[in-house]
């Protein structure tokens, strides 16, 4: 039989393809996890369970007009998977990388990036203090008949082993975006790094971004000195699932929001900022602070985010040495919202979300009364915290085979004889701000107590009159 059907793919339609789907800032976000990995390479399990087992290590990223690149000190890509494996289209051995916790799975993700942002590409690698570089060439990349890259070795480069990245040739839409006079993309992308690898900087790592170090955004959560006797803790879920193992807390980050933050439209954006659900895979921040309907708001009896609930702040960590098991996505910056184990857990994120939307919802008008309990927690690291549980507690979920716990967890309700009732109406801004200048000397005095005082003075006048 004759084999004369040509069957291989056209490779600018590959490439093409390849790179539709993921932005800059995830091309950029991907070859920075490719350094992560090469540090879980070098990692013992016991280095690994340090408080700092990234400290050491770096990653520079340098963005421009003129060209794009990322040098890191990670311990480089070993040569024979530079040739074997590294620099094709897809992993051809998923079982790599299998006893490391990274979220790396499919083996396209530093080609998807360099396509994505130019058109000439030079990886320069030492590991073992053996040098070489591998080039991309702008005619390979429209040329279907070669699929092999030509590997040079060259002297030693680097005081550490590790890895240079440069893509040259940038396309005109890369290269605005890396223009800081004309574009906000490079802001963006500090503020995203400082998102997605928070807990990895957090841990030792050093991230340099045109020279500037990336600064983590802080996860915290409320928490009682005593966890067993505090009348608001959070609610707490372990589990080891397919062989990953699982930790969640939700709870308050902060006192409930009184009336005055909740009308003030041009302060919620920023005061709901920290408010909503945090997953992490590996280490990996790959949802920040999400209220969407993937982290259940809106679901069922959960009710949509509401400014009301800016207190409430949730985090989900997911860890296993089998990253194909995770719920993320390719671009690992996105949930696989078809994965098994997540749908299993977001079940748990509901039914803790649900009793401090509820609590808060019971408290509504009465903020003030619940700040005694506030007062007896400090913010703590959450992922700290879940880590360096005390012991509590733990019941075993129906039905899991005692393979998943949870703390109970009953939060204060107002007595049922309250003689309270709320008052709420809206008026006009400048008014309001005129009857806090009459009452307080203040234009921005607080409008409870501008409606407070407003009350009072009306009831004076009526026993006055009686």
């Amino acid at each position: 039989m004759s084999k004369d059907v040509e069957a291989y793919p056209s490779k600018l339609f590959f490439v093409s393809m390849l790179t539709r789907d993921i932005d800059l800032r995830d091309a950029v976000l991907d070859l920075l996890d490719n350094c992560i990995d090469g540090v879980l390479r070098q990692l013992s399990r016991e280095n690994l369970e340090s408080d700092k087992p990234y400290s050491g290590y770096y990653a520079r990223i340098n963005a421009s007009p003129n060209g794009f690149s990322i040098k890191d000190n990670c311990g480089g890509i070993p040569k024979e998977i530079a040739r074997s494996s590294a620099f094709r289209l897809g992993r051809p051995d998923l079982e790599r990388d299998k006893d490391i916790p990274t979220v790396g799975m499919y083996g396209i993700g530093m080609k998807r990036s360099l396509f994505k942002m130019g058109k000439h590409s030079f990886v320069i690698s030492q590991h073992d203090n053996s040098a070489y570089t591998v080039e991309i060439p702008p005619d390979w990349l429209t040329d279907d008949t070669d699929w092999k890259l030509d590997i040079s070795d060259i002297p030693d480069r680097f005081d550490e082993d590790g890895t240079e990245i440069i893509v040259n040739l940038l396309y005109p839409s890369i290269s605005s975006q890396f223009d800081a006079g004309r574009h906000s993309f490079l802001d963006d992308l500090y503020q995203d790094i400082s998102f997605f690898f928070a807990l990895i900087i957090a841990k030792g790592f050093i991230v340099y971004l045109n020279d500037k170090v990336v600064v983590p955004v802080p996860l915290g959560i409320l928490a009682p000195k005593d966890v067993e006797t505090s009348d608001i803790k959070p609610y707490l879920y372990k589990a080891v699932i397919n062989e990953v193992h699982v930790s969640l807390a939700v709870g308050f980050y902060r006192e409930l929001a009184r009336d005055s933050e909740i009308e003030d439209e041009n302060q919620i954006p920023r005061k709901s900022d920290n408010a909503g659900w945090t997953i992490i895979c590996n280490d990996r921040v790959i949802l920040h602070r999400d209220k969407s309907k993937k982290t259940g708001w809106g679901i069922r009896n959960v009710p949509q985010f509401h400014t009301q609930f800016i207190a409430i702040s949730g985090i989900v960590i997911f860890r296993s040495e089998n990253s194909l098991n995770l719920p993320v996505n390719t671009t690992k910056r996105g949930l696989d919202t078809s994965s098994e184990i997540y749908w299993h857990v977001l079940e748990h994120m509901m039914t803790g979300m649900k009793k401090f939307t509820d609590f808060t919802n019971h408290w509504k008008g009465r903020e003030e009364e619940t700040t005694k309990w506030f007062k007896q927690m400090d913010t703590v690291d959450t992922v700290k915290f879940l880590d360096e549980l005390p012991e509590i507690r733990w019941v075993s979920v129906p039905h899991s085979a005692g393979t998943e716990h949870r703390n109970t967890v009953t939060l204060p309700r107002p007595p049922e004889n309250n003689r309270k009732r709320r008052i709420s109406f809206l008026r006009d801004r400048q008014e309001v701000e005129l009857m806090a200048l009459y009452f307080f000397s203040d234009p921005k005095a607080d409008t409870a107590a501008i409606g407070n005082r407003c009350f009072d003075l009306a009831l004076e006048q009526m026993e006055a009159e009686a």
